[in-house]
């Protein structure tokens, strides 16, 4: 298993699928930060795309591949593992936009207690969208006038946030678009961009707790829809089957279920790790 240098990422294209993939691409694209690993830098047949601190491990193109396969437990635990721990994930998730990878993944890693899970891909069908109406004491507020706005502690969300997917604010400002509903000078909601591809903004969303089961999170996207739709981007929606939460904000603000694929997530091998860290010091 090589790992490409940032200039390489590109060798991996042709390995995309046309579903799903945003956060992938994203990567590959040099938008958002990551690692990519190939079976050969020529003409790779198979890859490894590692979303960074955010514990997600794509897993592209062959997968009937025995020299990938033979090398990517060692990948995950003697590479991505330690480098995960330090950044205090403990967990890795595996996943897959193809089907034909879960048979693969359930072989490599069934020996391991695991959680397998579905995710789901939301599009955007509509042209328009319609300014969403708030409640009375509330209103919905750009990121960047937000956080002129917000007391000390919404500022602190809100770049918190902001930092888990993008190296600084100008990063996310020249990248990525959000909206906030915000209540007085409290964040109740946020509603950004995560990962973007081309025009593709895949949405990070949060509701928080003082402010749930308001229908907020609603408020929020409906309300990035709109500024997506204003500047030519299309908003991209990805979560769990099971965050039912998640998956009915989508379909109250608009969106359609498109695509389904799936994960496995079980504990890095500590003992491995561990080898690593103590050859390391």
């Amino acid at each position: 298993m090589k790992e490409l240098t940032t200039d390489q990422f590109y060798i991996v294209i042709p390995l995309l699928s046309d579903e799903g993939s945003v956060e992938v691409r994203a990567v590959i694209e040099g938008v958002n930060e990551g690692r990519v690993f190939v079976d050969q830098v020529q003409e790779p047949a198979s890859a490894v795309v590692w979303l960074g601190n955010l514990d997600g491990i794509f897993v592209l193109g062959e997968e009937r591949n025995p020299l990938f396969i033979s090398k990517l437990r060692e990948c995950i635990d003697l590479v991505i593992g330690p480098a995960s721990i330090a950044a205090g994930v403990h967990e890795a998730e595996v996943l897959s936009y193809h089907p034909n990878w879960d048979l693969v993944l359930d072989d490599v890693f069934g020996d391991r207690t695991n959680e397998k899970w579905e995710q789901f891909i939301y599009r955007y069908p509509a042209k328009t969208c319609k300014a969403p109406e708030c409640p009375e004491g509330f209103r919905v507020v750009p990121i960047e006038k937000a956080l002129t706005q917000a007391s000390s502690f919404s500022q602190s969300c809100i770049l918190e946030k902001i930092y888990t997917f993008w190296s600084s604010e100008e990063d996310f400002y020249e990248n990525g678009l959000g909206v906030c509903v915000m209540k007085g000078r409290e964040l109740a909601s946020i509603c950004m961009t995560g990962f973007r591809a081309g025009n593709v903004h895949a949405i990070d969303i949060e509701t928080y707790k003082a402010f749930k089961k308001r229908g907020l999170g609603t408020i929020a996207a409906k309300a990035f829809v709109k500024e997506c739709l204003a500047h030519d981007a299309v908003p991209y929606w990805d979560c769990a089957a099971d965050n039912v939460p998640s998956v009915r904000t989508a379909e109250k603000a608009g969106f359609l279920l498109q695509g389904i694929y799936r994960g496995i997530a079980f504990e890095f091998d500590p003992k491995r790790v561990f080898q690593v860290n103590t050859r390391q010091q």
